[in-house]
């Protein structure tokens, strides 16, 4: 068996879930190392505050991934600071088959926040002109990953809570 490392391309991975700061280089390397990922699941953590302060400034990288592959991104316990802008705006304007991008703010449902940060995004400067950007407060999770059935390889994505099968239950 190979030993994965950065270096190392896993193509078989199509779902991959994260807990990290805002750190742009981090998961551009992880991208690199996992190419076909179609569904990608970011929470900022705000334990990892250290890490936080990168900069994340625009550039653009080709990446097969966000070139061919990536359909779908969730942000949660996203507060909208510079560093989490334009790590998101990373995302909109090289991701070219991108589909649906969820931000789950970790703040008060405020509309003219979540307007503020469309404008931010600049979601008119989108590599994908089929994506929807849905950007709201997150209510109920308060950004947690319902990872209980992450085990489960019937299921197409176990981060789908629609397919949950113990929405009583808590996390």
């Amino acid at each position: 068996m190979m030993p994965v490392t950065l270096s190392t391309s896993v193509r078989t991975v199509k779902t991959l879930a994260l807990i990290i700061a805002s750190n742009l280089d981090l998961v551009i390397g992880l991208l690199k190392c996992f190419p076909c990922v179609e569904k990608l699941y970011i929470e900022f953590s705000y334990q990892l505050y250290s890490q936080r302060n990168c900069k994340n400034e625009q550039r653009y990288d080709q990446l097969e991934c966000l070139d061919l592959h990536l359909k779908r991104l969730v942000l949660t316990c996203y507060a909208g600071s510079e560093s989490e802008v334009n790590f998101a705006k990373f995302f909109v304007v090289n991701a070219r088959v991108l589909e649906h991008m969820m931000i789950l703010g970790c703040y008060d449902d405020h509309e003219e926040w979540s307007e503020n940060q469309r404008k931010k995004l600049q979601l008119e400067t989108r590599s994908s002109h089929i994506a929807e950007f849905d950007i709201k407060f997150d209510n109920e999770l308060f950004g947690l990953v319902h990872v209980r059935h992450i085990h489960d390889l019937v299921t197409d994505d176990p981060f789908d809570n629609s397919v949950c099968r113990c929405n009583e239950d808590p996390i």
